[in-house]
């Protein structure tokens, strides 16, 4: 047997024809035995005597090998019914490592194995040794506590100099290009200015810089002021200010007299003109661009160009600018780049600043200087979003043409401040004179002129700079036209 039935017993097949031999003829035979009641079977009738002779026929030995495993019925046990003590033979109990281990000789009669379920034993409880101790000393666990922390600041300071290493190549790429930018531009040094005293105040949180637009053809010719519109930066209502000044306004430039407002610029350049503004107006102006044919050309191409819309008699205007003056400027063909008709288009350089000098479609300079504020506007939306090679474009064809009295320093100051305010101030357009503070008339050289009130313009301007927004559509004036 093998060692998984150590823990069972083995119990002898008790042999039921001997017992009914032995049953059958009792000692006292004239004494009959008690019948013995027996239960209904419900395994079906009880076996007789016949299956019980032909079952003796078998040997036990070939019982034993044809059933090794044969348990004991418990129902033909109470069937047959208990033996008498006298009577009942002996069943040996052994285990079965003991039957394996006698000699084949020694080994009782086949028994079978009846599985007897272990008692169970409840485990034995066994306490668990005590850890070692971790506990230590309070010096150990400060010395602890200062390298964790000494960790983590030292994690914490990689951090921030990793951000302060890549905040400072950012701000070292972003003024290197500034200054090589600024290096690009024309620096003239501001003449003598001829103010009036107390004409126009300063004001420190509004910074004024004049865009002036030249129709000079040629490098030493300076021109006239072709277009003039102020930028106005106020930090009161957060807002960009886009004024146009009318250049056949009628005011007294300092040291030649009453003109119109475009022919201080040819007596005395952009100082003389910044003064006459300042006199006029009562609008303090220190600083000024002049943009070129040429510069405004680079710089609409280098953004990609502009998207307006434009009517059958302004594409035609287009055409007769182009091939007038402009194509001629550039050096193209004088056919090149004509508009088919009026729809939406992308113009490109030449085709923008054509859109820009119409002046005899529609209502002379006034939707002439709307036109130059919307083609201005485009601009500098685009300038919002240059790609590199839109910078470089700049860099080597736009601002070599450009000129500027602000010196490097102030530039370099104004390249951290501008962007910010052109993406977070607010847009408003204003034309000066504004409508019901002018007047059509003839000046004594001949010319029309527009006769300006001064004061009404002045307050125009200060509420547009100091109060909040309020976006309107705007009127253009019938009736009014200028003249050269």
């Amino acid at each position: 047997m093998s060692d998984r039935f150590s823990n069972t017993t083995e119990l002898p097949i008790p042999d039921e024809n001997e017992y009914r031999r032995q049953t059958d003829r009792p000692p006292n035979a004239m004494q009959r035995q008690p019948q013995q009641k027996t239960t209904s079977n419900p395994n079906g009738p009880r076996r007789t005597n016949i299956q019980n002779r032909s079952r003796q026929r078998i040997s036990n030995n070939q019982r034993n090998l044809q059933h090794p495993q044969r348990t004991i019925n418990r129902n033909t046990r109470q069937r047959i019914g208990p033996p008498p003590k006298e009577h009942r033979p002996i069943m040996p109990v052994r285990r079965a490592s003991y039957q394996s281990q006698l000699p084949s000789t020694e080994q009782s009669e086949p028994t079978q194995t009846v599985y007897v379920r272990p008692s169970y034993q409840r485990p034995e409880f066994v306490e668990k040794p005590p850890k070692e101790s971790t506990a230590k000393t309070r010096s150990e666990q400060k010395q602890k506590i200062k390298t964790h922390r000494r960790k983590k600041k030292s994690c914490l300071r990689r951090i921030v100099t990793a951000i302060i290493i890549f905040i400072f190549s950012l701000f070292a790429i972003y003024s290197c290009i500034a200054l090589l930018a600024i290096k690009q531009l024309n620096y003239e040094k501001t003449g003598v200015r001829n103010l009036i005293v107390g004409s126009a105040e300063a004001d420190p949180n509004v910074r004024n810089i004049l865009i002036i637009g030249t129709d000079n053809r040629t490098d030493d010719e300076r021109g006239r002021a072709d277009t003039m519109i102020l930028l106005s930066f106020s930090s009161h209502n957060k807002t960009m200010t886009m004024t146009s000044l009318m250049r056949d306004s009628y005011v007294t430039i300092p040291n030649h007299g009453n003109d119109k407002l475009n022919a201080a610029y040819a007596y005395g350049g952009a100082t003389l003109l910044m003064d006459t503004i300042s006199n006029n107006f009562g609008i303090r102006v220190d600083d000024y661009v002049c943009i070129n044919f040429k510069s405004f050309v680079h710089i609409s191409d280098a953004v990609g160009g502009l998207k307006v819309t434009v009517s059958d008699k302004e594409a035609e205007a287009i055409n007769v600018i182009l091939e007038s003056e402009v194509n001629g400027i550039m050096g193209d063909d004088p056919k090149s780049d004509f508009l088919p008709s009026g729809g939406t288009f992308i113009l490109n350089g030449k085709q923008a600043l054509s859109y820009a000098r119409i002046r005899f479609v529609g209502n002379a300079d006034f939707e002439r200087t709307e036109r130059q504020r919307k083609v201005l506007d485009l601009m500098l939306g685009k300038l919002k979003h240059l790609s590199p090679t839109a910078i470089s474009s700049i860099l080597v064809k736009a601002l070599p043409e450009l000129s500027t009295n602000m010196t490097t320093g102030s530039l370099y100051l104004k390249s951290f401040e501008l962007p910010i305010k052109l993406l977070s101030y607010e847009t408003q357009k204003l034309r000066i004179p504004a409508d019901g503070t002018f007047s059509n008339q003839t000046a004594p050289n001949g010319q029309m002129v527009l006769t300006v009130d001064f004061d009404a313009n002045l307050q125009s301007y200060l509420k547009a700079i100091n109060d909040p927004v309020i976006k309107q559509t705007e009127d253009i004036p019938t009736g009014q036209e200028g003249t050269e």
